[in-house]
């Protein structure tokens, strides 16, 4: 059952790969009757920016490759680049989403620090890998995607994707991806499931939202 709030919301969704991210984020936007922000940022960033779809998706999420020399050298080449133009055409889109809706959930793509200003709710998620391992396993069987199927593979995916979503994370912000003092909630998936870290999210929401928290200190 849809349990819509009277009061704008706005839940920004980190996660390591494998822990649940965009499942825990669509079932707490119906659960909430907001909107869901993940690929849907995507093909707006294709509008903005006139590059390809496929072309955004390979590139979503990833820092650039620099070298020492690259830093220096060839800075402004990376500021008037294709993927510096996809990362502030993404970001630009965040800030308009949350100016525009009257609540959402928004993955990923550093939303927690470029609304760091607005009042929002920061969520990251997070499972042993062996877990994570599995649950990508069973969902590349069932749905037929395109990624390993055998758990050496897998495992190699989860790491690096993990190891590009810090380091995109980290490039662009002043925080430490998955840090304590960074999130407002970090849920176990593999304690919670994905509906009891809905659960747990909503409750947060419905309780601290507005409230004087001090004062119960």
């Amino acid at each position: 059952m849809d349990r819509k709030l009277d009061h704008k919301i706005i839940v920004t969704i980190d996660r390591e790969f494998g822990s649940g991210g965009h499942e825990v984020a669509r079932r707490l936007a119906d659960r909430l009757g907001v909107p869901l922000y993940d690929e849907e940022i995507i093909a707006r960033a294709a509008a903005e920016t006139g590059y390809h779809e496929a072309y955004i998706k390979n590139n979503d999420e990833k820092a650039p490759e620099l070298t020492l020399t690259g830093m220096f050298g060839s800075f402004d080449s990376f500021q008037n680049s294709p993927f510096s133009k996809i990362q502030e055409g993404e970001f630009k889109i965040i800030r308009e989403i949350a100016t525009e809706e009257t609540g959402c959930v928004i993955v990923g793509r550093a939303a927690d620090y470029i609304l760091r200003e607005a009042d929002h709710v920061s969520i990251f998620l997070f499972a042993p890998i062996e877990d994570r391992v599995k649950r990508k396993l069973k969902l590349a069987k069932m749905n037929e995607t395109d990624e390993p199927t055998d758990e050496v593979s897998m495992e190699k995916l989860v790491k690096q994707t993990d190891k590009q979503r810090r380091r995109y994370y980290e490039f662009y912000t002043d925080n430490k991806w998955g840090g304590r003092e960074v999130y407002d909630l970090l849920i176990n998936t593999s304690r919670s499931g994905v509906n009891g870290a809905v659960d747990i999210i909503e409750a947060y929401i419905q309780g601290s939202h507005g409230k004087d928290l001090l004062s119960d200190m």
